[in-house]
């Protein structure tokens, strides 16, 4: 697991320029429903923010991309996202981000700046490490020489599943050049040489080739449906700033969603903490059950769907009477909005009373448990020479 590293974000630092690229297209942030303003996009750049800045596990997400703050070659980038698989459920590999359209370029943008959101003394140049983010487009054909001997041909670069860049791209200027650096130079140790056959993003979108021995920032794509936050809330404002965000507070619907949700919450929230008492907050996140939307006893969704009844529901069951247990606290109000642990038990509590980290969902979530598997059989790169 990744270490922890303690990173403050910005809250509204570059917002307005996170929303539109250069040629002033729109790009909607978080889901794949319709066409937001910028006035939403805006907002939701902000509500993200707010999700993520108490983050320590060095993890953030939109729905789309997952940006790990770790600093990694390429090799090690790649090998970790194909082992990233949360909601790809029986599917045994995940893979570094495809940024073929201009809102995921933005959303490495976004996550780049939320991990590492000092920006660079211009003493340093542009190429510091942490401005970069490792993206998964390869060059497979023609991987010697120089650009000046061969021109950039779309045709000689890849994204996992073998498609092209096509007609999306964000090359900075003269890029992607193909430098070659002989062995022994400047970290080089690849017989024969080294060559920039690999991808990278900065903090403003643009494109770089480079060598895989470099370390940056890696960003895996998301087939994911939870965002989690480790910014200890009360219930009715987790559910207020994952609505902020785009997003909406959690709902789980099956064994394998609570599987992902355990999964989601290690990586986001951190390892859970065994050597602590199980009610230890830190150990506890909020999702959306709650029995006051429709009624005392009725126990539902934020939104007012019923919680399911064709699985058995992990409710927790402790020393004293069964959950929900409805317990009242000090005369202050029952136990009305549930809560989850990291090891998938449920427990009714008190929203009012406790903060405690929450957890989100993609509204627009499309992948389902047990569906077709849409990825390629054979995905890994064949590089030719």
């Amino acid at each position: 697991m990744l270490a922890a590293l303690f990173l403050s974000l910005a809250l509204c630092a570059a917002a307005d320029d996170l929303v539109l690229d250069k040629r002033g297209e729109h790009f909607r942030l978080l889901t794949a429903a319709e066409q937001k303003s910028d006035k939403q996009i805006k907002s939701e750049v902000k509500g993200l923010q707010v999700l993520m800045r108490k983050n320590v596990a060095g993890v953030f997400a939109t729905c789309k991309l997952v940006l790990f703050a770790d600093m990694v070659d390429f090799e090690t980038a790649d090998a970790r996202c194909k082992n990233f698989s949360i909601g790809t459920y029986h599917r045994n590999f995940g893979n570094l981000a495809t940024v073929n359209d201009g809102e995921k370029n933005l959303h490495i943008q976004l996550l780049l700046r939320m991990a590492y959101p000092q920006p660079v003394p211009k003493r340093w140049g542009n190429w510091v490490g942490e401005q970069w983010s490792w993206a998964g487009l390869r060059k497979i054909h023609n991987n010697t020489g120089t650009a000046w001997q061969k021109p950039y041909n779309v045709d000689d670069w890849a994204w996992h599943d073998g498609s092209t860049p096509g007609g999306y791209h964000s090359w900075m200027y003269r890029m992607p050049d193909q430098r070659h650096l002989r062995k022994g130079r400047l970290g080089c140790k690849e017989v024969g040489g080294c060559f920039q056959n690999q991808m990278r993003v900065n903090h403003a979108g643009k494109w770089d080739d480079t060598f895989k021995y470099k370390k940056h920032p890696y960003t895996c794509d998301y087939q994911g449906r939870y965002i989690l936050s480790n910014d200890p809330s009360h219930w009715s404002d987790a559910k207020r700033k994952c609505e902020d965000a785009g997003l909406v507070i959690a709902k789980v619907h099956t064994q394998e969603e609570l599987n992902e949700m355990m999964v989601a919450a290690e990586y986001f929230l951190g390892k859970r903490e065994e050597g602590n008492k199980i009610w230890n907050n830190t150990n506890w996140f909020w999702i959306g059950g709650n029995d006051f939307t429709v009624g005392e006893g009725n126990w539902t969704w934020a939104d007012g769907e019923p919680l399911p009844t064709d699985w058995a529901l992990p409710w927790m069951h402790p020393w004293r009477t069964p959950n929900p247990d409805n317990a009242a606290f000090r005369g202050n109000g029952t136990e009305n909005v549930l809560s989850m642990s990291k090891w998938g038990q449920w427990d009714d509590s008190f929203g009012s009373e406790r903060r405690r980290n929450f957890a989100c969902m993609c509204p627009d979530h499309t992948i389902e448990a047990g569906g077709d598997d849409w990825r390629s059989e054979d995905a890994d790169y064949k590089e030719e020479v």
